[in-house]
């Protein structure tokens, strides 16, 4: 009788584990062209005649200068200046010149007595090209993999101690990528059904 026993709670072990042996949790698969593709997390799709752009905007800033040898010296200035015309724009003073962060700029000439800082176009295109590769790093992507376009505003007094600075505004663009398919996979499957041994009779 326990022989009996055995032998079924064996076949009904065996036939549950061909049963779980279906059971799979949904995987990726890899997408075919019907899928289509998409833009990678972060950047938004852009569409203009058929062509379909991937992109993302970023904001970094770049510090004025004073390129202009004949005017040195560098003023961060205040806004709000009473008497003064110039917005508290920072200013690039030649040696001699005497002026307070919040002074009006009062008989200086400019050209004569100072300039206003100006934008260093290869700073910006330095920090342009840096975030196009630091971008191809992060994406895992080859310098081919990331193009990158900036433009720039002066932002006056708006950076710390209101230092005016270039608010440049760099939109990143790369190619789309495969749409990923979810395929669930069979739940279950039928195991086979197994004639057990009908157990002799043991007569009183």
């Amino acid at each position: 009788m326990k022989a009996i026993k055995t032998l079924l709670a064996t076949k009904a072990l065996a036939a549950a584990a061909i049963a779980m042996s279906g059971i799979a949790a949904p995987t990726l698969s890899h997408a075919s062209p019907d899928d289509g593709s998409v833009c990678r997390v972060g950047y938004g799709a852009q569409f203009a005649n058929g062509n379909m752009k991937c992109t993302r905007q970023v904001t970094r800033f770049v510090a004025l200068d004073c390129a202009d040898a004949r005017f040195p010296n560098r003023l961060i200035r205040t806004p709000g200046i009473a008497g003064d015309r110039t917005n508290g724009r920072d200013m690039c003073l030649r040696p001699g010149i005497v002026l307070g962060s919040n002074q009006p700029a009062t008989g200086l000439v400019e050209g004569q007595d100072f300039v206003f800082v100006k934008v260093n176009q290869a700073k910006v295109v330095a920090l342009r090209e840096g975030v196009e590769r630091a971008e191809e790093t992060t994406l895992g992507v080859g310098p081919a993999g990331v193009d990158a376009r900036s433009t720039g505003v002066v932002d006056i007094n708006g950076g710390i101690g209101a230092e005016d600075r270039v608010r440049a505004t760099i939109t990143l663009f790369t190619f789309p990528v495969p749409a990923p398919t979810l395929v669930k996979l069979p739940i279950q499957i039928d195991a086979p059904v197994v004639d057990l041994p009908i157990p002799p009779r043991i007569q009183p």
